[in-house]
C-alpha cells in the first residue's frame, strides 16, 4: 500500500467519517487508529524497528536536557534501524532477520529533530506515548515528508479540528493536482530518463540534454506530487503541513535553489548541521568547510555510494564558487552594462544548468556512467537519429507531457503573483466540481499506469 493506492484512500475516508463524528478532544484517537492501520497494511514487518525508534526516544526525551552525553545516547539507540541501514549500505549487503521500516531515513531526521530540541529546551518532551506514536508515524507524511518539527504538527494532531468546506475543498484540489503531476508527467516524463541511463554513450549532445533535464522535470514532479498527496489528505482533517518547494527553477544561484527545494530538509541540514558546526560566524574557511558538511550529510542521507557523496561535493563546490566570485560576477554585469532583466536570466539559466548537470552523479549508476553520460552532453559528432530524439517515448506521449508541463509552468508563473487556491476557494461550487472533473478525466484519460504500485513508488521513497 501507498499514496496511490485505492486501499490507501479507503483509509481516508474511513479515517475522515470516524474523525468527525468524534468529540472534539478525541478526534487525534482517529488519526492515530488511521495511521498503525496503513503502517500494519504498508509495512508490517517494519513495525517492531518503527516501535522500537519511538518508544526509545519517548523514554530518552525527559533525560536530556542541557546533557550531551544523554543526548549523543539518545540520537545513537534512538535511530538504531537508521545505522543498521548505514551499515548495510557500507558493506553492500542487507542484514538478515533486520526488517527496516517505512519512511526510516525521514522518521530519523524527525526524531533528531526532536530529541535536539528537548535537549535545547525549544520543545517540552511529550508526556503521551500514544500521542507521541501519531507524531512520528501521522500516515500522510510519514513515507517522504515534508519532515515536520514538533512543535508545528504535534498540536494539531492533538487538537481536534471542526469540519470546514474551505479545508475539504483545498485538500481535494491538492490531491488531484498531486495525482495529474505524477501520472500525467512524472510517470511519463521517466520514460527517456530510464532509455538514457540505460544506454550510456549511445545519445548525442541534443537527445541527452533532453533526457538529463527530463530527470530533473521527473524528480521535481514526482515529489510535488506526493507533497500535495500529504498536504491534501492533511488538510481533510484540518491539519496544515508545510510546503516543500518555493519555486525551485527560478532560483538565480544554486544557494537559492537549495533554499527552494526540500525546504523541510534544507532547514533540517541548516539548523541541526550548519548552525552547530558554527554556521558562518567563525570567518570564511570555516563557513566553507561547514557547507561542505552540510552537503555530504545531505548526500549520505540519499544513499551510501560514491556518486551521492560526489553529488554532495559538487553541489557544495558551486556554493563555495558562487559565493567567492559574487562580486566579480556583479562587477562583470555593470561593466558591460548588462540590464537587470537580461542579468537575471543569465543567473537562472546558469543556475538550471548547474543543477542538471549535477543531478547526472545523482541517478548514474557508477562513475564510468557519469563519463559516458558526461560526454553525451557535448557529443557534436553525429546527429541523433530521428528515434533518438524520442528517447524511447512515442510522439503522441512526448506532445501529452509537454503540453501538461507547459500548463504546470504557466499556473505556477501565476501562482507566483496570485493566489490561485484562494480564488478557486470564491468560484461557486459548480464551476469547482468542474474542475475537480475536468482533472479526474485528464488523470483517468492521459495518466501513464503500471510503472509500479509498491512503497517505492515515489522517487524520494528510496531515500
Amino acid at each position: 500500500m501507498n499514496y496511490l493506492s485505492l486501499g490507501y484512500y479507503l483509509i481516508v475516508a474511513v479515517a475522515f467519517l470516524i474523525y468527525y463524528v468524534l468529540p472534539l478532544r478525541h478526534r487525534w484517537i482517529a488519526l492515530l487508529a488511521a495511521s498503525i492501520a496503513f503502517y500494519c497494511f504498508a509495512d508490517f514487518k517494519g513495525l517492531p524497528a518503527l516501535g522500537w525508534m519511538i518508544l526509545f526516544s519517548f523514554l530518552s526525551a525527559p533525560r536530556i536536557k542541557d546533557s550531551r552525553p544523554a543526548l549523543t545516547a539518545a540520537l545513537l539507540f534512538s535511530i538504531l534501524p537508521y545505522w543498521f541501514h548505514l551499515g548495510s549500505q557500507v558493506i553492500g549487503m542487507s542484514l538478515p532477520g533486520i526488517f527496516l521500516p517505512l519512511g526510516l531515513s525521514y522518521i530519523s531526521l524527525q526524531i533528531i529533530a526532536y530529541l535536539s530540541d528537548c535537549y535545547s529546551g525549544k520543545t517540552e518532551p511529550e508526556t503521551n506515548l500514544l500521542q507521541y506514536i501519531l507524531f512520528i508515524a501521522f500516515f500522510p507524511q510519514v513515507v517522504q515528508g515534508p519532515i515536520p518539527r514538533y512543535g508545528a504538527l504535534a498540536p494539531q494532531l492533538k487538537e481536534g479540528h471542526a469540519l470546514e468546506e474551505e479545508n475539504v475543498i483545498r485538500g481535494f484540489l491538492r490531491i488531484l493536482c498531486g495525482l495529474f503531476l505524477k501520472f500525467v508527467i512524472s510517470d511519463r516524463a521517466a520514460i527517456p530518463v530510464n532509455t538514457f541511463y540505460a544506454e550510456a554513450g549511445v545519445y548525442t549532445v541534443f537527445a541527452a540534454w533532453i533526457a538529463v533535464s527530463a530527470y530533473l522535470i521527473q524528480l521535481y514532479t514526482d515529489f510535488l506530487a506526493c507533497v500535495l498527496l500529504s498536504q491534501g489528505v492533511s488538510l481533510l482533517f484540518g491539519i496544515r503541513l508545510g510546503d516543500n518547494f518555493n519555486h525551485p527553477f527560478t532560483s538565480e544561484s544554486t544557494a537559492e535553489f537549495w533554499h527552494r527545494w526540500h525546504i523541510s530538509l534544507s532547514s533540517f541540514l541548516r539548523d541541526y548541521v550548519y548552525y552547530p558546526l558554527g554556521g558562518s560566524r567563525k570567518g570564511t574557511v570555516r563557513k566553507y568547510l561547514n557547507i561542505i558538511a552540510v552537503f555530504v550529510v545531505s548526500a549520505l542521507w540519499h544513499g551510501v555510494s560514491l556518486t551521492f557523496l560526489a553529488w554532495g561535493l559538487l553541489t557544495a563546490i558551486y556554493q563555495i564558487v558562487g559565493a567567492m566570485t559574487f562580486a566579480l560576477r556583479e562587477k562583470l554585469y555593470a561593466l558591460l552594462k548588462i540590464p537587470a532583466v537580461i542579468k537575471k536570466r543569465i543567473r537562472q539559466t546558469i543556475t538550471a544548468a548547474l543543477i542538471v548537470y549535477s543531478a547526472i552523479l545523482f541517478r548514474s549508476y557508477g562513475f564510468r556512467n557519469v563519463i559516458q553520460h558526461t560526454k553525451s552532453l557535448f557529443a557534436f559528432h553525429a546527429l541523433p537519429k530521428e528515434e533518438g530524439l524520442f528517447i524511447g517515448m512515442s510522439g503522441y506521449d512526448w506532445i501529452v507531457c509537454l503540453l501538461a508541463l507547459a500548463v504546470f509552468v504557466i499556473i505556477q508563473h501565476i501562482n507566483q503573483k496570485r493566489d490561485l487556491e484562494q480564488e478557486f476557494l470564491q468560484k461557486k461550487w459548480g464551476i469547482r466540481y468542474a474542475v475537480y472533473l475536468c482533472f479526474i478525466v485528464v488523470i483517468l484519460l492521459l495518466g501513464t499506469y503500471g510503472f509500479g504500485y509498491d512503497a517505492r513508488a515515489f522517487i524520494y521513497g528510496d531515500f
